[in-house]
Formats: C-alpha cells, sequence, structure tokens
C-alpha cells in the first residue's frame, strides 16, 4: 500500500506540472492554427516540427531518459555518489558530442529529412516553394537536439533522486516561447510567422536545459570534464540505448509515415491529421506518462531486489488505473470531439471546414488512447530489466502493419476513409504493438492481467458506455435550445456536457463497482492540488 501510495502521489505530480504544460499547448496550437490555418503552408511548417518533435519523443520521454535511472542508480549504490556524478558528466559530455555532429549532418541533409518526414509530394510535383520552406525550416530547428539530449538525460538523474516537478516543468518552456513569439509579432504574415515559430522552438530547448541545473546542484551535482567511452557504465548505457532509441525511433516513424500519405490526399490533411493527434495525446501526456514515469524508479528497485510480487501488484495497478481513467477519455473524446475541436481552433484562418477535418481524424485516433497508455507502461518495465530488444521487435512490427494498412485503407478496400484511414491505421498498429509486449511481458513475468484486471476493463466499458450517451444527449438538448456562436457560448456548452458526462461516469461507476475507482478518482484530483517534489 505504502508503494501504491508514492506511486500516486509521483503521479500527482508530473501530471499535474503536465497539465499545465498540455494546456499551454492547447494555447501554442490554437496561435498557429488562427495565424497559419490549414493548407500546404501549416503542412510544410508541422512536417518540419515533426522532427525536433521525435526527437523529443524518443529521447525526452523515451530511452535517454529511462536508461539513466537504472544505470546511475546501480552506479551510486554500488560505488559512491562521486562516481555516480563521474558517470553522469560523462555522459553529459559524451551526447552533447554526439548530437552536435548529428545536427551538423541533419542540417546538411535537411532535404532529404524533409522529404521523408512527410513533405515527398512537394518534390514529385514540383511545388519548389513550399519544398524550400520546408527544408529551411527543418534547419533552424535541427539544433533542437542538442538541448533535447542534455535535458533528457539531466531529466532521468532527477527522476533517480524521486525529483518530478522540475524535469516536468521542461515541457512547459517550449510552449512558452512559442506563445510568447506569436504576441510580440502577432502582425507577421504567415510565411515570417513560421519561422518565428521554427526560432522559438530552439530558444525554448536552451531554456529546457537551464531550469534543470538549480535541483541538480541541490542533490549534489558537481560537473566533471570528462569523456570515457570505454567505462563500464557508459558501455552498459549504449548497449541498452542504440536499439532502444532505434525501436521508440520507429514506433514515431508511424507519425511520418502518415504524413508522406495524408500530404497525397491534398492540402491541410497533415495539419488535420497533426491538430488531431496532439489532442489525442492530451491525456495520454497527462496521465499515462506521469504513471509511467513515476512507476520506473519503483520497478527498478523491485528489479534489483528480486521482489517478484511487489512488481506484478505495482504492474497491475497501473493497468487498472489506466483503464479506468482512458476508457470513458476514448468514448468521451469520440462523442464531445467536434465541439472540443470548435472551442480550441475554430478562430481566423481555421475554418469549419478544417474543424470538421481535424474531429474526423480524432474520431479514430482516439481508439489508440488505451493501447497507447499501457504501452508507456510496459515499454520502461522491459528497459528496467534492460531487455532493449523486444521493444525495438514491437516497433518493427507496428510500423510495418501502419505501412500495410495505410496502404490499404488510402488506395484499396477503405478509400473512402481518405485521412481518416491513416488515423484508424495507426491504432491498429498500436494494439498490435501492445499485444506484443503484453504476450512477451506475460512470459517474463508472470500473468498481469488477472480476473481482476479483466472485470475493471468490462465494469469500465460498462460505465463509459452509458457516460457516453449522457454526453451525446446534452449536448444535443443544448443545440435543440440554441447554436453556440460566441466562444464563451462554445466553452459553457461543453463545460456543461463534460460536467455532466463526467458525474455520470462518476455514478455509473459506483453503480458498477468498478474495482481501483477511488485511487484513480484521487489521481485525477490530485493533479490539481500536488506540489512539486
Amino acid at each position: 500500500m505504502s508503494e501504491k501510495r508514492s506511486l500516486m502521489k509521483a503521479a500527482g505530480v508530473v501530471g499535474a506540472i503536465t497539465l499545465l504544460s498540455r494546456v499551454l499547448g492547447l494555447v501554442r496550437d490554437a496561435v498557429i492554427a488562427a495565424t497559419l490555418g490549414a493548407g500546404y503552408l501549416s503542412d510544410c511548417f508541422n512536417i518540419a516540427f515533426e522532427i525536433p518533435n521525435l526527437a523529443r519523443r524518443v529521447l525526452g520521454e523515451g530511452a535517454l531518459s529511462a536508461f539513466i535511472v537504472p544505470v546511475y542508480t546501480q552506479r551510486r549504490l554500488e560505488q559512491s555518489d562521486e562516481m555516480g556524478w563521474r558517470f553522469v558528466s560523462n555522459a553529459l559530455n559524451t551526447f552533447t558530442l554526439l548530437t552536435m555532429i548529428l545536427t551538423a549532418v541533419g542540417m546538411f541533409f535537411s532535404k532529404e529529412l524533409f522529404l521523408f518526414f512527410g513533405g515527398a509530394k512537394f518534390y514529385f510535383e514540383g511545388e519548389t516553394e513550399y519544398l524550400e520552406l520546408g527544408v529551411r525550416l527543418t534547419r533552424i530547428m535541427f539544433p533542437f537536439l542538442i538541448c533535447l539530449a542534455a535535458a533528457s538525460l539531466l531529466m532521468g538523474v532527477l527522476h533517480s533522486h524521486r525529483h518530478f516537478s522540475t524535469p516536468s516543468l521542461g515541457s512547459v518552456t517550449i510552449n512558452i516561447t512559442i506563445i510568447a513569439a506569436s504576441l510580440i509579432w502577432a502582425g507577421s504574415t504567415q510565411r515570417r510567422f513560421a519561422f518565428i515559430l521554427s526560432w522559438a522552438v530552439v530558444v525554448g530547448g536552451v531554456m529546457r536545459v537551464a531550469i534543470m541545473i538549480p535541483p541538480l546542484l541541490s542533490h549534489g551535482f558537481r560537473y566533471m570534464p570528462v569523456i570515457d567511452l570505454k567505462s563500464p557504465a557508459m558501455r552498459s548505457l549504449f548497449r541498452m540505448m542504440i536499439p532502444a532509441t532505434m525501436g521508440l525511433a520507429v514506433v514515431h516513424i508511424n507519425i511520418s509515415v502518415d504524413a508522406t500519405f495524408a500530404n497525397f490526399l491534398g492540402p491541410g490533411r497533415i495539419t488535420y491529421l497533426k491538430n488531431a493527434n496532439r489532442l489525442t495525446q492530451f491525456p495520454l501526456a497527462l496521465f499515462a506518462t506521469a504513471i509511467s514515469t513515476a512507476i520506473l524508479p519503483q520497478l527498478t528497485s523491485f528489479l534489483l531486489e528480486n521482489k517478484r510480487r511487489q512488481l506484478e501488484e505495482t504492474l497491475s495497478f497501473a493497468f487498472r488505473v489506466l483503464m479506468i481513467i482512458f476508457i470513458p477519455v476514448t468514448v468521451g473524446t469520440i462523442v464531445l470531439g467536434r465541439p472540443i475541436v470548435e472551442l480550441l481552433l475554430q478562430r481566423g484562418r481555421w475554418g469549419a471546414e478544417a474543424t470538421l477535418g481535424t474531429y474526423y481524424g480524432i474520431m479514430f485516433y482516439s481508439l489508440e488512447m488505451v493501447p497507447i497508455a499501457f504501452i508507456r507502461v510496459l515499454t520502461p518495465l522491459y528497459y528496467a530489466r534492460k531487455d532493449v530488444m523486444t521493444p525495438f521487435k514491437a516497433g518493427i512490427i507496428a510500423l510495418v502493419s501502419n505501412i500495410i494498412l495505410n496502404a490499404l485503407f488510402v488506395f484499396v478496400i477503405l478509400k473512402p476513409l481518405e485521412h481518416g484511414g491513416l488515423a484508424l491505421a495507426s491504432s491498429i498498429s498500436a494494439c498490435i504493438n501492445f499485444y506484443y509486449l503484453y504476450r512477451k511481458e506475460r512470459d517474463v513475468f508472470g500473468e498481469v492481467f488477472t480476473r481482476e484486471v479483466r472485470k475493471t476493463f468490462y465494469s469500465s466499458l460498462g460505465a463509459s458506455l452509458l457516460m457516453g450517451m449522457c454526453a451525446w444527449g446534452t449536448m444535443k438538448g443544448l443545440h435543440m435550445l440554441a447554436v453556440p456562436g460566441t466562444f464563451a457560448a462554445r466553452a459553457v456548452y461543453l463545460g456543461l456536457s463534460m460536467g455532466i458526462s463526467g458525474a455520470a461516469y462518476f455514478v455509473f461507476g459506483r453503480m458498477l463497482k468498478v474495482p481501483e475507482f477511488d485511487q484513480a478518482l484521487r489521481l485525477v484530483t490530485r493533479r490539481f492540488r500536488s506540489r512539486p517534489a
């Protein structure tokens, strides 16, 4: 019980700060949408921005920050704090040098990268203006990789000290710099605004590193000018990092595969999918990332101390909590997705057609929430065991599945779905990814999906479907009274619908006696009142 309370508290801290980041992210997306609209220019920016975004997901939310935890923890336990800090300095210097080289190479091959991440249509159809714009934006944002690698490494070190608040604030910095730049240069042309946003991304990366220096110093960090690639700790880190980074990159390259197919469907389709994906990622980042971040240090300790029963119980508990949260979120997103997009994005150059196109993507992307939430807990579990090949194989299988399904849905069996078919393919490939990880995990760690977990799934699904009916009925009833025209009216209508839906889920969850229901509710509410750790 003490471990569960510790997990819930840490997840609450991360969730509270992640909520701030994601709210600012919604403001950021609203500013970008109102200024750039949905067309080839916005598609160019989104393709170029996906490259540093991919680095953020792979490093900041994955391999580097995750693997530093077990290696650094073992270094401190088996040797001394001084040797632990020496390893941190060694890793920091090594990865800074490595990412500087990669940045130089990436800037040189910016055209090829832009084509790979979705800009191929501009090349094949002779759209030189958009191709040149995308290449320049990609080149500007590439140095973000250097800052991201350093920030990710320091984030993992702070997680090892059970300090979660400051690392979570890192994602806030980019949103702040983009919003500030948008306010300062509000009257700029669309093209100039795209360049301003690109520079704001780089400034946000520098700020992300800077804010983690003070807490590191308070924990005793002392910088050492050392680069020793032959040290056992660095060798251990690289052995895990290389295949794991490839595996995570493969998973997120799925997004770029979607962009490549979407660009051939017409202008604005990439923007529709990017915004749809970001909106469905909001609850995932708020809760799934919070729980996976908080659970990694505990799982590492259980594995090192060979506490098999505690490990299984903690993992099963995390899965039950995620079900209780994400099943109703999935249903609610499908039902209320359109008014959410209208409220957040529909203004300026973003019209009703763009709103409908984005909601169409949300309907299918929302189906991947539950499997992705599970993946974000299972993946660091494998990393804690220093098993990097299983996530890599799962990523490869998911990527191949996504490519095949994209081709089938867009060009063959479900062609009328258009960009909705791309989102559906991503959701199916996420399910395949999770199933592979689960089958392997069950063989190694025992049965996690127990009878209690299955009961949680069915009861929360039943409560969620009833909640969805209430949400649909509420929105329809409000629209019968009057169609909302202003931002305030939309906010009131949506707020009432979401409030009634939340109350309905609470009532139906109680009626159906959903297991772990109270713990999940405490996690949801704790994010608003948690204090930084």
